[in-house]
């Protein structure tokens, strides 16, 4: 513990000496910006759109780097129709168990290179080709899109992380994970959208979570999800909230029996987000997943929460709150883990961001609490 905390006392010395942050949803509850607002997905994630890179290079750039990003310009641009971008994560691991060896290795957990092509005002294509991790094939995004149609509306058709939830960028936490499958979550299908105003609302139809390439079973997974802001302009402070659900019936066969097996799984769960001041971000989630596998129903719950301070430009305090009972009907099946920890921006196009991790698994015992800390290194264009 003395070595996890001595770790983070360092990070947040350096990032309160160097002066100043920003990214993902958060930034979309301090601003009330839709992620469509930032990218080119209309329901977020992965390639930021020309007013998200303008944003951020705005928005990142720290004083005390100035005069170097300022001789770090780059356009993402290849030529007026076509645009590039990308996302490399490298984090460094170190969880602390009782009774077991220290775990402390370096991961790679994203490298993924985006193109967009602006075929014209209203079609785009868009296609992300991901690192695959050893032992664990990548599912790549690759989607035509129809947008800027009456009422914000858009359809777009391919392969892609269907629209529930918040996105959040961390695929480790409970609700992503356990009910979209996270990282490789990306399923072919379709989606539809309008988004006028401050109201939001998407569909779509999918294969379903567990399909490989070829889908043999009819059964298809629809999604839903939508969400409204309230604007309250003059005390400069945004409020959204939202609802997500989707349902997602699946059959097999038996390898012993050699029958087909009827399942159905079932999510559904609400969201918001608080921006206050540009300065405060709060997110929440609650979900429910209900799996019915051969007759037996498992319901499953899900706590997310989320607080984010930003102290200056280019530094931002943070801390999450997760918990998932794997079974609601059954006592000692929850495990919760919550982390405190800061990130920082020197200039656009590079992040760190370390975090302390307290974990309570009840299905542990007598080892049910352990440590973590891990120290992530991002570089984004």
């Amino acid at each position: 513990m003395k070595k996890l905390f001595l770790s983070l006392f360092s990070f947040l010395f350096l990032s309160f000496v160097f002066n100043s942050i920003y990214s993902y949803p958060r930034y979309s509850a301090y601003t009330g910006d839709k992620c469509m607002d930032c990218h080119v997905n209309p329901s977020g994630g992965a390639m930021r759109n020309s007013y998200g890179t303008k944003y951020g290079k705005e928005e990142l750039n720290m004083e005390l780097f100035k005069k170097i990003a300022d001789k770090m310009e780059f356009s993402p641009k290849i030529t007026k129709d076509i645009t590039i971008g990308g996302d490399i994560r490298l984090t460094q691991v170190d969880n602390q168990i009782p009774s077991q060896s220290n775990l402390n290795t370096f991961l790679l957990m994203q490298g993924d290179l985006y193109s967009n092509v602006q075929i014209n005002d209203y079609l785009n294509a868009f296609i992300s080709i991901g690192t695959d991790i050893p032992g664990v094939r990548t599912k790549s995004e690759v989607f035509g899109m129809i947008s800027k149609l009456p009422l914000n509306s858009y359809f777009k058709a391919g392969r892609f992380t269907p629209n529930y939830g918040i996105k959040i960028v961390e695929h480790r936490a409970f609700q992503r994970l356990n009910i979209l499958n996270t990282p490789y979550s990306a399923d072919a299908g379709f989606e539809a959208g309008i988004s006028p105003g401050d109201f939001s609302l998407s569909a779509g139809i999918f294969n379903g979570i567990f399909t490989e390439f070829f889908d043999g079973d009819p059964k298809k997974m629809f999604v839903a999800s939508t969400e409204y802001t309230f604007r309250f302009d003059e005390a400069d402070i945004f409020f959204n909230i939202g609802a997500s659900a989707y349902t997602n019936p699946y059959s097999f066969v038996d390898p012993v029996t050699l029958e087909t097996v009827n399942n159905n799984r079932n999510a559904f769960g609400g969201f918001f987000k608080l921006g206050i001041k540009n300065r405060v971000a709060i997110l929440g989630e609650f979900d429910r997943l209900e799996n019915r596998l051969a007759g037996n129903m498992t319901r499953s719950d899900f706590y997310y929460g989320e607080l984010n301070i930003r102290l200056v430009k280019g530094i931002e305090l943070r801390g999450q709150f997760e918990r998932y009972n794997r079974n609601i009907n059954m006592d000692s099946t929850s495990v919760r883990r919550i982390s405190v920890g800061a990130a920082f921006f020197p200039f656009y196009g590079f992040e760190t961001e370390a975090m302390v991790r307290f974990v309570n698994d009840e299905t542990l015992m007598p080892d049910a609490k352990k440590d973590e800390f891990q120290w992530n290194f991002h570089f984004y264009f």
